[in-house]
């Protein structure tokens, strides 16, 4: 029976979010500046990538990326519903309520699923959703955001781009001031249509701990000669792109910011000051919720 349900669960978080036709889909945009795919004989600043049809589905390490972004695999429940099951005395099991999936503010965060890393970690299972708390219902009034439950940022970064390499150091000033309130993800991509833009997990773990490898930014240069300080927040192995895909990211580095019940809170792309849209930088709104940079 309770195969039976999850797989039902699956199956309706699909046709939830392939139903989402009203929302809102902004483009990719080359107003801000970053790391495009698809242009292969450009340099590694370059490159814009092409997102999958909804019903593409790839998989990597067991665990099944549907194009939706809706992730299963053989070690635990990856989709998360705030509802919870229950039986009536005549024994019939009532499903609880699919969350509205979705990349964009309002929606509720896919779940996430890859491995990921510690500063000087090793490279284990992660999900998403145990950085968040369901019984979250809005800061008090009054209150720092992040103060009662913790938020969550994340980047999409290649080590191979130059301005993932340039930001480097405002991801360290961003964590210095923030790292309290918010908790920090950067997941590190490859771009499948240009070759200056294939990591590895060596590479990923040198960029991140800041230690001598070469073969970061571009191929060309060492990865301990990066700006900014050692990275002291998890990083997420999103090489597949799986991830990159599910939030409609085209290009690195973009930010997203969630809130503590998994919540999007603020994307990108939504603020990069295209028609009817307010123009805002990662900065801008990091400050606007959580306050002041020092």
């Amino acid at each position: 029976m309770r195969a039976v349900l999850l797989a039902f669960l699956l199956f309706a978080a699909t046709l939830s979010v392939g139903c989402l036709s009203g929302q809102s889909n902004p483009n990719p945009s080359h107003n801000i500046p970053g790391c495009y795919e698809n242009q292969p004989d450009e340099e590694p600043q370059d490159c814009e990538a092409e997102l999958p049809d909804e019903n593409n589905t790839t998989t990597n390490g067991g665990n099944t990326t549907n194009g939706n972004g809706t992730n299963s695999g053989g070690n635990g429940t990856n989709n998360t519903s705030n509802g919870t099951n229950s039986t009536d005395e005549g024994n019939q099991t009532q499903v609880p309520e699919v969350p509205n999936y979705g990349p964009w503010e309002g929606y509720q965060v896919y779940p996430l699923v890859a491995d990921a890393r510690a500063l000087g970690g090793v490279w284990q299972a992660w999900q998403l959703y145990n950085h968040f708390n369901n019984s979250w219902n809005g800061t008090t009034p009054g209150v720092e955001n992040g103060s009662d439950s913790k938020w969550v940022l994340i980047e999409f970064l290649s080590t191979d781009c130059v301005h993932c390499w340039n930001a480097a150091d405002e991801m360290s000033a961003f964590h210095d001031n923030y790292s309290e309130q918010v908790d920090f993800l950067s997941f590190a991509v490859n771009f499948s249509s240009n070759d200056y833009f294939n990591s590895s997990l060596d590479e990923i773990a040198a960029f991140q701990d800041k230690t001598s490898h070469s073969g970061c930014r571009g191929n060309n240069h060492d990865c301990s000669t990066r700006p900014g300080e050692a990275h002291d927040w998890l990083y997420v192995d999103d090489r597949n792109q799986s991830s990159m895909y599910a939030m409609q990211a085209g290009g690195t580095p973009l930010f997203v910011i969630i809130m503590p019940n998994g919540t999007v809170a603020w994307h990108q792309y939504q603020h990069d000051g295209d028609t009817d849209e307010n123009e805002e930088s990662i900065t801008d709104a990091l400050q606007r919720f959580f306050g002041p940079m020092q």
